[in-house]
């Protein structure tokens, strides 16, 4: 009987990878006899060794519910403060995100975030980790950043790359005299335009970026509020003096809840997407936001988080589905898919599905300060007046 269990099992695996064989890195995506190529993109994850199983829960609800031939996680796959100097814990925190994915022996890609090194193990360590699963389709060209990589992706019977998918590190913060997040480099968007340059000879793909951080133009969507205006925000790098509110003009789908955590400096890297003739741009890294929009000809997309260790956006955390066409390569559809899509039970207030876990131990601890300091005072006030 075991026997016979074990046997079945084995064709079942033998079946999976006929049906949807891992690529390595460096090989060609090919799209469906039907044209259609179906992308799920994972936003933050961003949790430790011990993950929350709302995580779990939804990543592999939404992986259930894709139907898709590629995952690619968009940064901060793993939360590296708590991580610290523990290499074991980097492996499990980055484990506990790839088992369902490479259970149903899903081609994947990652970009690196900017919490994701934020620790002792660099992301030349992590990329080796992610790498020695099968299915990583991660290349690691000589430029700044780690994991840059570019996909060619071609009709199911054909060698012509139709569509070009970029994964590109867009750093974690800069440097100390400029201040916020990290951008893309110039050696990036180099190899970018040199990349691009080169499959033009060959028949000029259409180009869809993806990474962490989001471009500056991001802010293009917005319009200026007045403090406090209904719907307005105020901005992440001059809070309470500069507000914003999205601009519905601009805005095809989903929205904003709170500002881009943009670079403070242009570092050029938009007007290289204009040059080149890039689609859209996908980013994650601000929880809150699931935007659609379109700047000088470009779409820009932010995919909400989809772990519940950080803030996030209560019962819309999620994924976001992506399905592009290589015999319309300009053509794609796009939409996310919501915990309340997929799960019939509300979260509980419990699981801190808004303020996340870091954040609720800041004010706990505030809290306690605070009552201990009352308590200190009384202490004080009694004594002096006996």
């Amino acid at each position: 009987m075991k026997k016979t269990i074990i046997s079945l099992a084995l064709i079942c695996m033998l079946l999976s990878a006929f049906v949807n064989p891992v690529q390595a890195a460096g090989q060609t995506l090919r799209a469906r006899e039907d044209n259609s190529f179906r992308i799920l993109i994972v936003a933050d994850t961003q949790d430790t060794e011990k993950p929350r199983q709302l995580m779990l829960d939804l990543l592999n609800a939404e992986l259930d519910a894709a139907d898709v031939d590629l995952v690619v996680l968009l940064g901060d796959n793993i939360y590296g403060p708590y991580i610290g100097d523990d290499k074991d814990k980097a492996e499990s925190a980055i484990r506990a995100v790839m088992d369902p994915i490479v259970e149903r022996n899903l081609p994947f890609v990652i970009c690196f975030g900017n919490h994701d090194d934020e620790n002792c193990i660099s992301k030349e360590e992590q990329i080796a980790i992610y790498k020695s699963y099968p299915g990583c389709l991660n290349e690691d060209p000589n430029i700044s950043g780690v994991g840059n990589t570019c996909l060619p992706l071609c009709a199911a019977d054909s060698d012509e790359a139709k569509i070009l998918l970029w994964l590109i590190d867009s750093g974690t913060y800069a440097e100390k005299e400029i201040g916020g997040f990290g951008y893309v480099k110039e050696d990036q968007i180099d190899w970018f335009k040199e990349g691009v340059a080169d499959y033009n000879a060959k028949g000029a793909p259409t180009s869809y970026v993806f990474q962490h951080i989001a471009v500056p133009q991001a802010y293009q969507l917005l319009s200026p509020a007045k403090p406090f205006e209904k719907g307005a925000f105020s901005g992440l790098f001059n809070p309470f003096s500069k507000w914003y509110k999205p601009n519905a003009d601009k805005i095809s789908a989903g929205g904003f809840g709170e500002t881009p955590g943009s670079p403070r400096i242009d570092s050029g890297e938009f007007s290289a997407w204009k040059d080149c003739g890039v689609k859209a741009a996908f980013f994650g890294h601000d929880h809150v936001n699931d935007f659609v929009g379109t700047v000088d000809g470009i779409d820009l997309i932010a995919t909400s988080g989809i772990g519940f260790y950080a803030y996030g956006k209560g019962d819309e955390h999620g994924a976001r589905m992506l399905v592009l066409h290589t015999d319309s390569p300009e053509e794609y559809e796009t939409e996310m898919v919501y915990y309340k899509d997929l799960f019939d039970k509300p979260l509980s207030p419990f699981a801190l599905s808004r303020i996340g876990i870091p954040a609720f131990i800041v004010v706990v601890s505030v809290f306690a300060g605070l009552i201990l300091l009352i308590t200190i005072i009384v202490v004080i006030i009694k004594k002096r007046g006996s």
